[in-house]
């Protein structure tokens, strides 16, 4: 009979990620996430919660769990997560409801019901069900990603979530052994750049921040709260920054939760000394004081949109002997990107010039188009390709480059788009 693959959402987009792999008698749900956005957040399109036989959860960031808890209202499928991402998720959706809590389709009893109903899976585990198997990789993304081989009636999926090749200070590489497949789901975000090599960029902001704070400045690095912050505190540590560093925010909890997964880990203790060598900011006192003398703080939100990283942007954007160091992705229409693009932020209906200096550091989690071409051309026969997870005009034409020149069949499907195979 073969499948169908329904995408509810992530297609020629980021954010709100959903696929729906429809086999003989069962339905699968890739993902279900969100845009969190500063008014309303958006979902993907409506699924029946008792249409829906399990769930697959790539990773815990809300652009792929976000509306997760919704089919956990009443009941609810078996979702199947590695253990960092179950906790990681629970962090992150409690968060969400706290924000944007009027706005959702669920409450935090829903979040607890998810928790109940899901199957822990570990890396090179296989579970089997009835009417479908699946097996899971590490997808070198955040702790805890995974790369999910799904054999589906006759036809074997591959669905990537997230995907990073290379190792970075925080996680390993993604491992890409399994090359066989019918379909393969893959995301596309940086389908059209290549990122600088990961040593060059480490040393760049090192270097700006050592500038920055033996100037008698503040460095100010906003960063999502789970993975990026981490990252950014095991580079400054890792190459020998011996100034002091602040970690606030949710980062702080998600710290906590990251070490409790070692295994997870490039290196677990190298992990943990760098976590226990930085100040944790534990309150407004603490955070005034981290504004008052030299040193780098860490801190979500990472795009400086709400978070503990307003506060300090308001108080050290507008000296010029401070810097606002980016290093994760900046969505439009929000205040990082505005401030990229202008070097100006809006404080109190006002748009003022940022002092500060402003400098992007391309810390990216995800796979450039040289890695993303490689992966495509690394599978054995002549598989199916569905690029999701990036922007429409990067993601139809990369996926007519690679047509053209592999043979093989690469597609950048629509929203609502339902494919056959």
């Amino acid at each position: 009979m073969g499948i169908k693959l329904k995408f509810l959402g992530g297609a020629q987009e980021v954010g709100k990620q959903g696929i729906l792999a429809q086999g003989p008698d069962v339905n699968l749900l890739l993902d279900y996430g969100s845009i969190v956005s500063s008014t309303e957040p958006k979902f993907p399109e409506h699924v029946r919660p008792s249409d829906v036989n399990a769930v697959i959860l790539s990773h815990a960031h809300l652009d792929h769990s976000g509306a997760l808890p919704y089919l956990y209202v009443s009941g609810g499928p078996e979702v199947f997560m590695t253990p960092p991402t179950l906790d990681l998720s629970r962090l992150l959706l409690r968060d969400f409801l706290h924000i944007s809590g009027e706005h959702l389709p669920y409450e935090a009893l829903d979040i607890e019901s998810m928790t109940r109903k899901t199957e822990l899976i570990e890396y090179g585990e296989s579970i089997t069900r009835n009417k479908f198997e699946l097996c899971v990789r590490d997808a070198g993304h955040i702790p805890g990603s995974m790369i999910t081989s799904l054999q589906l009636d006759s036809k074997k999926i591959s669905f990537t979530g997230d995907l990073n090749i290379g190792e970075t200070r925080l996680v390993r590489g993604a491992d890409t052994s399994d090359k066989e497949a019918d379909v393969v789901i893959m995301e596309g975000t940086y389908s059209d750049k290549d990122h600088p090599p990961r040593s060059e960029m480490e040393e760049e902001l090192v270097s700006s921040c050592r500038e920055i704070v033996e100037s008698g400045g503040v460095a100010l690095v906003p960063a999502f709260s789970v993975g990026r912050s981490h990252e950014i505190v095991s580079v400054l540590r890792g190459r020998g920054f011996n100034h002091q560093v602040y970690l606030d925010g949710m980062a702080r909890e998600a710290a906590e939760i990251i070490m409790s997964h070692p295994s997870y880990l490039r290196d677990g203790h190298e992990f943990e000394k760098a976590m226990g060598s930085v100040t944790w900011v534990n309150g407004w006192r603490e955070r005034k004081q981290a504004v008052s003398s030299p040193g780098v703080v860490v801190s979500p939100a990472g795009m400086l949109r709400g978070g503990a990283a307003a506060f300090y942007i308001e108080r050290l954007a507008f000296s010029k002997k401070n810097g606002v160091f980016v290093v994760s992705y900046q969505a439009e229409n929000t205040p990082g990107r505005m401030m990229l693009e202008t070097g100006e932020l809006y404080f109190k209906g006002q748009k003022r010039k940022v002092e500060a200096k402003i400098h992007k550091f391309d810390f990216s989690s995800h796979a450039g188009k040289s890695e993303l071409e490689g992966y495509i051309k690394s599978f054995k026969g002549s598989p199916s390709f569905c690029l999701i997870h990036g922007e429409a005009n990067s993601l139809t034409r990369f996926a007519a480059d690679m047509t053209q020149s592999t043979g093989l069949k690469v597609h950048a499907p629509s929203i609502g788009e339902t494919l056959e195979f």
